[in-house]
């Protein structure tokens, strides 16, 4: 991934900006770098972390858009005043959280502020000293909301679609033969789509729909590997996956998509301690099969 410092990060700052804090815990006030694809896409304060995902609050760094109502923050992990953007706050995916970069405010501090900004009271850290109306801002907060909006919305490369539940299909009367017949997999495509492990397209779910009488709701269920996608997204797991885009030359998305897979066909019984080493295995093969 690239590690070319923002133009008005000071010498002094680029080790850290470069390095990160060498922490993947993802705590309440860390300032973090956000990537995708290896390529930085912004800066965050951790609001909220919740297993998945994390409640961020946008930061800019000098030289970036700079006005009310973003707070400025004097005393930072790299040495020079940020932008603070609470009224921005943002869902975003774990995935993204590349390297933290210390701690910008104390975790007391995050509900404080939400309080007093609710409430029209004095938050305690200065407004920016223009506003986002003004013309010369106007493009750039718009800029920014949209830029953010993208963000919540990018879901790490979690597979989308149906999965079947063999349960459910025995339930409704099939079985493995007749998926099979219906769909016309070969044996390695019908035990991935049986298991859970490829979605069941919607041409291949009507059909099967239709030759067992029931409705699609019958036949499906929620991603049965969407811990593995979760674990996969926190942050400790990022080098690894960078690592592999660089390796194969394949984007991001396709494979956090491809470990998911991996994972799946060499998993076996072996108890929890094994889960992270199976889990980077798996990062380590995603992609083998592409080109």
């Amino acid at each position: 991934m690239s590690v070319n410092w923002p133009a008005d990060l000071p010498a002094s700052a680029q080790e850290l900006w470069a390095r990160g804090a060498q922490s993947t815990q993802v705590r309440v006030g860390d300032l973090w770098v956000l990537s995708w694809n290896g390529e930085v896409v912004g800066h965050a304060v951790v609001a909220a972390a919740k297993s998945d995902y994390a409640l961020a609050w946008p930061v800019t760094l000098p030289g970036e858009a700079s006005f009310s109502p973003g707070l400025v923050v004097e005393d930072t992990p790299l040495g020079v005043p940020v932008t603070l953007w609470p009224t921005r706050e943002t869902g975003i995916g774990n995935h993204l959280l590349d390297r933290s970069l210390g701690q910008l405010l104390s975790p007391d501090r995050i509900p404080q502020l939400s309080i007093a900004l609710d409430d029209d009271e004095d938050p305690g850290l200065a407004f920016a000293s223009t506003f986002a109306h003004d013309p010369e801002n106007a493009e750039a907060d718009r800029s920014m909301v949209a830029h953010w909006s993208a963000l919540c919305f990018n879901s790490g490369g979690a597979e989308e679609g149906s999965f079947l539940e063999s349960t459910k299909v025995q339930r409704a009367g099939g079985d493995a033969r007749i998926v099979g017949e219906v769909l016309g997999l070969g044996l390695p495509e019908l035990r991935s789509v049986m298991t859970g492990v490829t979605p069941i397209t919607a041409d291949q779910l009507a059909a099967l729909v239709e030759r067992l009488g029931v409705e699609s709701e019958s036949l499906t269920g929620s991603d049965p590997l969407s811990d593995v996608v979760v674990d996969i997204a926190h942050p400790r797991f990022k080098r690894d996956v960078l690592a592999r885009v660089a390796e194969t030359g394949i984007v991001e998305e396709a494979i956090r998509r491809s470990a998911r897979r991996e994972f799946a066909l060499a998993a076996r019984n072996d108890g929890d301690n094994l889960r992270e080493s199976k889990l980077r295995d798996a990062i380590g093969r995603a992609g083998r099969d592409a080109g």
